[in-house]
């Protein structure tokens, strides 16, 4: 990896890892599945890391400085939208509990996601949502 990435993936996880798994806003709720990922893969995919984290449930736990500067970050790191995107693993757990690691990339420069959400049935919840540039960090959540 290469320093600059393994810069930006420690204080990406250091920030992300810190944020209270808890809190739950309303705005991570979906009308199902497909709208979940279709918001999740148009935000990540356009690298609006922003909308993303608000959208997500990241907005309550960082000030808009950090919000700004996470933004700028991603922009240095990945001047290019996303263009490909794939789900590496997913584990179906009980009662409609689910999480997912995906995969974004373009060219040779690949971003990782993660989400834990909660299909109830009429709706769908994100639970839980971060991202990183280091698979490691994202896959030993499984």
């Amino acid at each position: 990896m290469r320093p600059v990435f393994k810069l930006f993936a420690y204080a990406l996880s250091s920030l992300l890892l810190a944020l209270p798994a808890a809190a739950q806003e309303q705005d991570a709720i979906f009308a199902d599945y497909n709208a979940m990922r279709s918001e999740m893969d148009r935000l990540i995919q356009r690298r609006n890391i922003q909308d993303l984290m608000l959208r997500f449930g990241g907005a309550d736990e960082m000030t808009i400085q950090q919000l700004d500067n996470l933004d700028a970050q991603v922009d240095r790191l990945y001047p290019d939208d996303f263009q490909n995107v794939a789900v590496i693993r997913r584990v179906t757990l009980e009662n409609g509990f689910s999480q997912e690691l995906l995969a974004y990339w373009t060219g040779y420069s690949y971003l990782y996601a993660y989400v834990f959400y909660h299909d109830r049935g009429d709706e769908v919840i994100s639970i839980n949502f971060r991202f990183n540039s280091d698979f490691a960090t994202l896959s030993g959540l499984f």
